[in-house]
């Protein structure tokens, strides 16, 4: 039994990239300690489709830089490359660690780099034209959170009502994965309140905030894309809102240091990304400098 258990084991004589990306995608799956299988696999399934039938040995600098070119022809960005690429890395490393190929027959993978972070946030009017326009009412609920807690998508689509509490005025976030996707309780506004209170009058059997026609809404993309069109609004993604929130928030004058405990980032990170939109950000250093001798 231990010699046909080590048999079936033995590396592959001959293997593609597709053996080895399925084969990595496996044993991620089969880990409980891996929190998104399915985003390995959403990463790798380019690379197979692009890469698949190529023995390792064939993928090279220009098979690299091709995949880069076709990713970006139709609109990716390079920062989503690079992650795609860094899967195809693990993988190969897996192919070295479980004795499919010599460390030294691991092909170099050359990253695109991240890009220039985003920086679009949606003005007060677009997003007034946003709201106004947002159809179904599961999509209103959506934003009322987003504009006015800064919580990422992923944890709005799974608040349950259990966790908004209307007598202490609180919503309560399920907990972050890890350390860099904290949340925090958040006070409801007078706007969001409303929309909760109209939401829940309105509830189906879920139990989750966002959902239509009774069931959990798992993914508002379509829906805000399709608002986006009709409110007249362009590279608007729905990302962006957590992006808006907190320009709002430091523009009317909020301590970076609150606006870092709103978003459960660091106070390094927030004032990063925001602190240009604080009202007298350099304002001081440009008068010293007008001022001076």
């Amino acid at each position: 039994m231990i010699q046909f258990a080590a048999i079936k084991q033995a590396p592959p004589a001959k293997f593609t990239v597709e053996d080895l990306c399925a084969a990595y995608l496996a044993e991620r799956e089969s880990n409980p300690s891996v929190k998104y299988p399915k985003a390995i696999a959403n990463s790798l399934a380019h690379i197979r489709r692009a890469m698949g039938p190529l023995t390792p040995d064939l993928v090279s600098r220009a098979t690299v830089r091709s995949y880069v070119a076709q990713r970006r022809l139709t609109g990716v960005v390079d920062a989503t490359i690079s992650k795609e690429l860094r899967f195809l890395r693990q993988a190969l490393k897996f192919g070295v660690r479980e004795k499919w190929m010599r460390p030294e027959d691991e092909p170099h993978i050359e990253l695109p780099g991240e890009g220039e972070a985003r920086e679009r946030f949606l003005t007060r009017g677009e997003f007034a034209r946003l709201y106004f326009h947002a159809s179904p009412f599961h999509l209103r609920v959506f934003l009322a959170l987003a504009i006015s807690t800064a919580a990422r998508g992923k944890h709005i689509l799974s608040l349950t009502w259990d966790r908004v509490d209307f007598e202490a005025g609180m919503v309560r976030f399920r907990p972050g994965e890890s350390r860099n996707k904290r949340t925090v309780p958040v006070p409801m506004n007078d706007r969001l309140r409303s929309v909760l209170e109209r939401a829940y009058e309105c509830r189906g059997k879920s139990g989750y905030v966002v959902e239509w026609r009774g069931r959990r809404v798992a993914s508002v993309k379509k829906t805000y894309e399709r608002t986006c069109r009709v409110a007249g609004l362009e590279n608007a993604h729905r990302h962006d809102l957590r992006r808006t929130a907190a320009s709002w928030a430091v523009q009317d004058g909020n301590p970076i240091e609150v606006v870092a405990q709103l978003l459960g980032d660091s106070v390094e990170t927030t004032r990063k990304h925001y602190a240009v939109f604080a009202p007298d950000y350099l304002r001081g250093v440009v008068h010293s400098i007008g001022g001076g001798r």
